[in-house]
């Protein structure tokens, strides 16, 4: 930018004056120009006032501006498929009676100009573990199995690693509920993408590391893929069917669903919507090992017959399939400490709940790269919808999500139940600290013990729920069951092990109660270590510079070099694993075993290189490379090594961890 005159005339002038105070009064230019000054500083703050205000009305307006009709649904549908740039969408909105609306929004296939309908075909992923549930429910009602049947007896040649097996049995309704305690898939179970179907047999010998109990069986909740797979086995050998017939004889074709099912048929490839991703690249398909967990695919006309029947109760089109007593039971979990005291949050067999303002949803969602799918429903109402979109852009799956659900409650009145419960007399023995037990992913154990550690506290009659800075409220409604103010159900339990200890299940997973006194006692040593670990790199910017200009002539720079050469290996082996995930389905296989041969590599020159520099710092002459120095180093190689005996005692790094 040029400079004007005046300008230019007034930063000579104050040049002039630098350094000598300002004896007499200003001229009147000086309080021109200052008054200008203001009047513009004032103007501009206005108009960006009144941009915002602009933005936040806008905003408002649009927000109010919700659909009543289905071509306005429609049309606020592809305005958010426009927003996202790429993928398309499947709808359906039923009721109990009928399918009220079917139908796809958007370019089901970019390259033959495809557009999308009711018959186009989405990944609806983890669905499929409603198909799961089901399934096991029509041979119970047959007599073939029960849920509460001990796996090892319904399948030996699978095997369950139980410490627990004698008072503890893993059930078959344990996996079904995620209430086994098994790790779920971690990186390289997906790297299994034979085109070639995989017996589901071979699927399970694929991921049988996953296959050992973390917990007594009956517990805690932890979502596993592994779990409903082991149950789709135990479905296939008791019927004698393979699961996938099973489920197309059985569910399918009676519910009229004909296409839809677990393998990638010509027919179902010929019609499938193109999948994205975050970024917009399209997405392969990609062939999981376990498919009863996650490789359904469906239409919105297929999946709204599915919604159907569980709003008629196990019902459709006078064919049913089980009895209303298996639908009210494939809503209910059993199996945890919560659902003892009745928490209204849970997952039973494949299907779940959540609140949506005033309304309790059931239903199961599930995504794939490049897919994301929901369903759900309200029985008292009997009226459900499907979501299907065609990419993995979060804030578009939202949006849509919203939209369709939003319009299918439009003219339902609200009701929400009120608190009518008393705080427990008991309450002050549950307050205090709590540290999360049961991560989905075991690897992830070392991260979340830290960093999901919660409080409870009691403020009249109110409890206090605080984790990540945020206080939440929630109030009692029964034997230690708690729900937000403003929501239809309760989501939080306080509940008892078998051994005393005291749990928090619910909407934040399930935590253990730990002392206070161990909470902070963690939280100063990890500071500590990170601020130490941390200074040797801002240490270096220093010393590297003046050690190259000659300043540390003569000093050795080993003492100073190990800790810093540890840290830059441990970036490297966090850099290696963030890209790796990332990249795991464009990797391949070959590139996917280098990556992981370099973790680990990499991981143990950050253990050694802690090593030596701790003997190079406890051998060092201090009046040789200066004590500040010396100690320093002494201190940043004895915190990389506390960090790295805890990262190892989780196997965070030095194993391959896909």
């Amino acid at each position: 930018m040029e400079l004007s005159e005046d300008m230019t005339a007034d930063s000579a002038h104050y040049r002039k004056r630098a350094g000598r105070p300002r004896l007499g009064p200003r001229s009147a230019g000086d309080h021109l120009r200052s008054r200008r000054r203001i009047q513009w500083m004032v103007l501009t703050k206005l108009a960006q006032i009144c941009l915002l205000l602009t933005a936040f009305v806008q905003a408002a307006l649009h927000g109010m501006e919700k659909p009543s009709s289905i071509e306005e649904l429609r049309n606020a549908i592809k305005e958010e498929l426009d927003r996202g740039g790429h993928g398309s969408a499947g709808v359906a909105l039923v009721s109990s009676e009928r399918t009220i609306w079917a139908d796809g929004i958007g370019i089901a296939n970019p390259e033959n100009g495809r557009r999308a309908d009711k018959d186009t075909y989405w990944r609806v992923g983890s669905i499929s573990k409603s198909f799961v549930g089901l399934a096991t429910l029509i041979l119970e009602e047959r007599g073939v199995l029960r849920l509460t049947d001990p796996v090892a007896d319904l399948a030996p040649e699978i095997e369950i690693r139980n410490r627990w097996k004698d008072s503890a049995p893993v059930r078959l309704v344990h996996l079904l509920e995620h209430t086994a305690g098994l790790d779920d898939a971690h990186p390289k179970h997906y790297a299994s993408n034979d085109p070639t179907p995989l017996s589901l047999r071979q699927g399970l010998d694929f991921i049988k590391e996953l296959l050992y109990c973390r917990w007594p069986p009956g517990l805690h909740p932890s979502y596993s893929n592994a779990g409903p797979a082991v149950a789709a086995y135990i479905v296939q050998k008791s019927d004698g069917r393979s699961f996938e017939d099973f489920v197309v004889e059985e569910i399918v074709k009676p519910l009229n669903m004909t296409g839809a099912g677990l393998l990638l048929t010509d027919h179902v490839e010929s019609r499938l919507a193109s999948g994205y991703g975050e970024s917009g690249e399209q997405a392969p398909y990609q062939h999981i090992a376990v498919r009863p967990s996650g490789a359904l695919n469906a239409t919105p006309a297929q999946l709204a017959r599915f919604v159907r029947m569980l709003l008629n109760r196990g019902e459709l089109d006078g064919r049913r399939l089980v009895s209303p007593r298996s639908i009210d039971r494939m809503e209910r979990p059993e199996t945890t400490l919560a659902a003892a005291l009745q928490l209204d949050l849970g997952y039973g067999l494949g299907n779940y709940s959540r609140a949506v303002g005033g309304f309790v949803f059931r239903g199961h969602n599930g995504g794939m790269p490049g897919y994301h799918s929901e369903y759900g429903y309200l029985p008292d109402q009997g009226l459900g919808y499907c979501v299907m979109v065609s990419t993995s852009n979060g804030s578009v799956v939202n949006s849509i999500r919203n939209l369709v659900r939003d319009f299918l409650i439009r003219d339902i009145e609200q009701r929400r139940k009120p608190s009518i419960a008393e705080m427990p007399g008991d309450i002050d023995q549950w307050t205090g600290y709590y540290r999360p037990i049961t991560p989905r992913r075991e690897y992830a154990r070392f991260v979340e013990r830290l960093d999901g550690v919660s409080s409870i506290r009691r403020v009249e009659d109110v409890l206090e729920f605080s984790r990540d800075g945020r206080d939440i409220e929630f109030h009692p409604a029964g034997n230690r069951v708690f729900k937000r103010k403003l929501r239809p159900m309760t989501t939080l339990a306080l509940v008892e092990g078998p051994d005393r200890t005291k749990y928090v299940q619910g909407e934040f997973g399930n935590l253990r109660q730990v002392s206070g006194a161990i909470v902070w006692l963690e939280r100063i040593v990890a500071s500590l270590l990170a601020l130490l670990m941390f200074s040797s790199p801002l240490w270096a910017v220093a010393w590297v510079p003046l050690r190259l200009a000659g300043r540390f002539k003569g000093r050795p720079v080993a003492v100073r070099l190990w800790p810093l050469l540890a840290l830059i290996s441990l970036a490297v082996t966090v850099a290696v694993k963030g890209i790796s995930l990332q990249l795991i389905d464009e990797l391949g296989q070959p590139l996917l075993t280098l990556a992981a041969i370099s973790f680990v590599g990499l991981s143990w020159g950050f253990v050694l290189l802690a090593i030596k520099g701790l003997t190079c710092a406890l051998r060092s002459d201090p009046q040789k490379v200066g004590r500040f120095a010396r100690w320093h180093s002494l201190a940043v190689s004895l915190a990389c090594l506390v960090a790295a005996v805890y990262l190892l005692a989780f196997r965070a790094i030095g194993f391959p961890p896909w």
